[in-house]
């Protein structure tokens, strides 16, 4: 199952991004080539998904389980002739550096829970196959990989994005400020904050009975708010096409697909409810993750450690053009 991640709107206009170069080929590496693979718009408000949306990567978790439940279930009645599927592995890129590790931290919860439960398992549940995890060029801790700007900015195997001027006060003023503001938005675990004891992990979510669905104060801080705004406007001084590949040859991917998305065959074929239209970039799940700092109060770390504790096989894989989530940023 591959959970994409909501991309950062282009500045060029559809006109513009028609008259790039560009073709449709057929991938001979594609993953569905060796496995089934299902496309999850998540969190709810993105893509063709719709209902109630959440405020962060933990309060999306038990939707995306309940989602991949009913998929799994689906598939069994669906095809029931054929071998039962025994692996599924959850894939994502760039903010799935949160969704991956969160929610599959969750999965795995609830797999211990619907196994101890004969209630849950007549009511259709399921202890899902979940049998490892892949990242590509993930975001997991910002305060980490933020510090690594520096490197893909101004030292890296690519020629500079930034003047010499820039660098330096990135290395000696924006970086450190950045990194102090994050500490200051994110209280030492354990601490009580207004009656709320603070966690670096999903583990509130893993002891509860029910997930816990409201962020906590901590994370709704002024604190919080001055760190999300300030350390994602402080690197927007380079003029490269696109922060997601710093090559000088790079170009912007057209997105004639979404027009595709959009078209009334298409929505037809695949069953979408009507009056619900494709939205890749909504404005509105942003807000609401914004609002209670979903990248800066909390990093999902700890969650991988969890996995890996539990013995599942983790991927971390990255590009070596990528600014956004640097390949100098996971290695740290």
């Amino acid at each position: 199952m591959y959970a994409p991640t909501k991309p950062v709107n282009s500045h060029l206009s559809d006109s513009l991004r028609k008259r790039l170069p560009h073709s449709v080929q057929k991938n001979p590496l594609a993953w569905n080539a060796i496995a089934d693979v299902v496309y999850i718009d998540q969190p709810v408000g993105t893509g063709f998904s719709h209902g109630p949306m959440p405020n962060s990567t933990a309060e999306a978790a038990d939707t995306a389980w309940r989602t991949m439940q009913g998929i799994y279930a689906m598939l069994g009645e669906k095809f029931p002739g054929e071998a039962r599927i025994k692996d599924v592995y959850l894939m994502g890129e760039s903010y799935a550096g949160q969704y991956v590790p969160i929610f599959s931290e969750y999965i795995v919860h609830m797999n211990d829970r619907v196994t101890a439960s004969s209630e849950l398992r007549e009511r259709g549940y399921q202890a899902l196959p979940l049998s490892g995890i892949g990242i590509g060029n993930g975001l997991f801790d910002t305060r980490l990989q933020e510090q690594a700007a520096y490197t893909m900015g101004c030292n890296s195997t690519y020629d500079p994005l930034f003047t010499k001027k820039q660098c330096t006060q990135l290395h000696d003023t924006v970086l450190p400020a950045c990194a102090a503001a994050i500490d200051a938005c994110q209280p030492a675990p354990g601490t009580d904050f207004a009656g709320s004891v603070v966690a670096n992990s999903t583990d509130g979510m893993r002891n509860d009975s029910c997930p816990r669905m409201q962020p906590e104060p901590w994370r709704l801080t002024e604190a919080c708010s001055y760190a999300n705004s300030y350390c994602n406007g402080a690197l927007n001084w380079t003029t490269m096409i696109s922060a997601y590949d710093v090559r000088p040859n790079a170009r912007m991917v057209p997105d004639d697909y979404v027009e595709y998305l959009r078209s009334k065959p298409f929505t037809d074929a695949v069953g979408v409810d009507p009056g619900i239209e494709y939205d890749e970039c909504s404005d509105i799940v942003y807000d609401r993750f914004v609002s209670t700092s979903d990248a800066m109060s909390r990093a999902s770390v700890s969650a991988l450690e969890y996995l890996l504790d539990a013995r599942l096989p983790v991927l971390l894989y990255s590009g070596d053009a990528d600014f956004i989530c640097t390949w100098y940023g996971t290695m740290r």
